[in-house]
């Protein structure tokens, strides 16, 4: 009599194992992100008087690729000066990482560079966006960059790591 009790028991754990398994599975394969929808979200670098970090970008239409995939940062190398109320994620703080491949389970990875000229200094982010889509509506994932200034100081640094989420709107 009691050889039931136990299998019941050891059905009742397989079970158990076996949803969790489906469960961590389903987890890794990701999500395929909302066709044409549009991502906005932040990092997880510290605000900047009040003002998170932003990431946006678009899913195509056919849901294979991100169009126009910015971040904000001040880099690696900082900045100053900020007014209070003021949000300062605007023109060279903001990094283009252009457009970036989807794979069909809804992960993304893409290296890419961007560089912009201020007063003969150039400033070169070369950086690799990886992430996926939890839900067809959620994104996260991490923006690994380094940057090199070619003028005077030919500094260079990094690699920076923050994360990021996004969702649609």
């Amino acid at each position: 009599m009691r050889a039931a009790p136990i299998r019941r028991h050891i059905f009742v754990a397989m079970l158990g194992l076996l949803l969790a398994a489906a469960l961590a599975a389903a987890t890794a394969l990701g999500a395929k992100p909302k066709h044409g929808a549009h991502f906005t979200g932040h990092t997880s670098v510290v605000p900047v008087e009040g003002f998170l970090a932003p990431v946006k970008f678009t899913v195509s239409a056919d849901g294979r690729s991100l169009s126009n995939f910015t971040f904000g940062t001040f880099g690696c190398f900082g900045a100053g000066g900020f007014r209070p109320g003021v949000n300062p994620y605007k023109g060279n703080s903001l990094i283009d990482a252009g457009k970036i491949k989807v794979a069909a389970n809804g992960h993304f990875s893409q290296i890419a560079t961007s560089s912009y000229t201020v007063q003969g200094f150039t400033l070169t982010t070369t950086m690799l966006i990886a992430g996926s889509f939890s839900t067809p509506r959620k994104a996260s994932g991490t923006i690994t960059f380094s940057q090199a200034e070619s003028g005077t100081y030919h500094a260079s640094c990094g690699p920076a790591k923050p994360t990021f989420t996004a969702s649609a709107h």
